[in-house]
């Protein structure tokens, strides 16, 4: 599992071997729960763009890392 850390988000985030986006809260004590996953949903146009460029970095990695393996 690769988990993505935005300076500034509060979260990280991940994606599954199919591609979906999901994110965790990390917490005060800068601590992630592996087991707090929720699916990501955007909120605006401005979010989606935000958004998106994080799922294509995951899906880049994951790719690399060879563990994503959404259909095109």
């Amino acid at each position: 599992m690769i988990i993505l850390q935005i300076d500034g988000h509060g979260c990280v985030y991940s994606i599954d071997s199919e591609g979906t986006l999901y994110m965790t809260p990390i917490s005060q004590s800068n601590s992630i729960r592996l087991d707090d996953w929720v699916e990501v949903e955007s909120v605006d146009e401005l979010d989606d763009n935000v958004i998106n460029e994080i799922h294509e970095q995951l899906i880049t990695l994951e790719k690399a890392n060879g563990t994503y393996f959404q259909n095109a």
